[in-house]
């Protein structure tokens, strides 16, 4: 019996899909022994390992062609995947559940894993993410909105609107992580509150989250309020004691938000 109809036997398969598989093993097989002249025997295992893995692949999907049971059994294996596939993409970008990483560290997957991007977002090291704290200089002069009972305009006395393309005044929400407790995070929020700035929620402290960066930080969402940013962390770094504060450039995590958002982080 040759290996052609010994495979052909085991499989149950016809005769032009059995040499169809010897041919794709053969042809890999080939590749795994050029290379191997020129390359290292590391090279020579994983090549191996591929044709293996071929192999193995090639059994099951003849089995599976040739089964009527495990070609409804795959179909319906093959919806569910692609169901969680497509939830994924929308968590991805709603962060849904925190727990997928957002569309960059996707398209970036086959360069660094994830959980790296996603660590380097919350790091700042991406964008025009920088420190500050509460001894920084002055920021810009910038001009507030043009009143609407007058046309005249006047430099601005508290950091609340940027004139340009930051029409609307900011919006700040406030996110703490244990040890922080919510009392503390209640008294930052009402400090920045009366120095102008209008957190939500800010009788409550803002929210809870069990898994929060290392750093405290300013994350903001449109590269149109990077200066608000830096003016909220100089105010948060003054009610730290000085603390460095990292104003986080999110406006590229593919991350859907209301643009003039600007997120408080309190860190341990």
């Amino acid at each position: 019996m040759t290996p052609i109809e010994f495979l052909q036997s085991l499989l149950k398969i016809n005769r032009s899909g059995t040499i169809l598989i010897m041919t794709g093993l053969g042809v890999v097989a080939a590749g795994a022994v050029a290379v191997s002249w020129v390359g290292s025997g590391q090279n020579v295992i994983t090549l191996a390992t591929y044709i293996l893995g071929f192999g193995l692949i090639a059994t099951v999907l003849t089995f599976v062609v040739s089964n009527p049971l495990m070609k409804t059994v795959m179909g319906w294996m093959f919806v569910v995947v692609l169901g969680l596939i497509l939830f994924c993409a929308f968590d991805s970008v709603l962060q849904m559940t925190g727990r997928t990483p957002s569309p960059p560290c996707w398209r970036t997957i086959f360069q660094e894993p994830p959980h790296v991007c996603k660590a380097r977002f919350e790091s700042g090291e991406h964008g025009n993410s920088f420190l500050v704290t509460s001894n920084a200089p002055e920021p810009v002069e910038t001009l507030i909105l043009p009143d609407v009972a007058s046309d005249t305009t006047a430099p601005i006395e508290e950091p609340v609107i940027v004139g340009g393309t930051a029409a609307t005044p900011p919006l700040v929400h406030m996110q703490f992580t244990p040890p922080v407790t919510r009392a503390t995070s209640r008294d930052i929020a009402n400090d920045l509150a009366e120095a102008g700035w209008n957190v939500a929620g800010e009788d409550k402290g803002g929210e809870e989250v069990a898994r929060g960066p290392s750093k405290t930080q300013v994350r903001y969402y449109s590269a149109d309020y990077a200066e608000n940013a830096r003016w909220l962390a100089r105010d948060l770094s003054e009610k730290l004691d000085g603390a460095e504060v990292l104003v986080n450039d999110f406006s590229e995590a593919g991350l859907i938000a209301r643009p003039n958002l600007l997120e408080v982080w309190l860190a341990p």
